[in-house]
């Protein structure tokens, strides 16, 4: 059963990661999205965060059209909720808005 409120599309983009360690030190790591949607994403990364852990996010986004190098960013403070650990798919499910900026 889908218990999903929003609908979530696929795209692999980069996805730059912050978040706070349990020493109080700015962690920085990078990976890429599997699928978004308005309020989460989930994210192919091989650092183990744990679940309710605090991430920020910044999605990389392809430009628009081929002419344009404009390329657009989806900015988040997430939380996660999700952590699996299967292979290639190894990452996290994130709940959390984005902005575009």
């Amino acid at each position: 059963m889908e218990k999903r409120k929003t609908v979530r599309y696929a795209l692999h983009s980069p996805v730059i990661l912050r978040w706070v360690d349990q020493s109080g030190a700015e962690q920085e790591d990078v990976g890429r999205t599997l699928d978004i949607s308005v309020s989460g994403t989930f994210v192919v990364c091989h650092t183990p965060l744990p679940v309710g852990a605090q991430v920020s996010l910044e999605v990389h986004l392809p430009p628009f059209e081929r002419i344009t190098s404009q390329r657009l960013r989806l900015k988040a403070n997430a939380i996660i909720t999700r952590v699996t650990q299967a292979g290639e798919k190894a990452g996290f499910a994130t709940c959390g808005p984005f902005i575009l900026v």
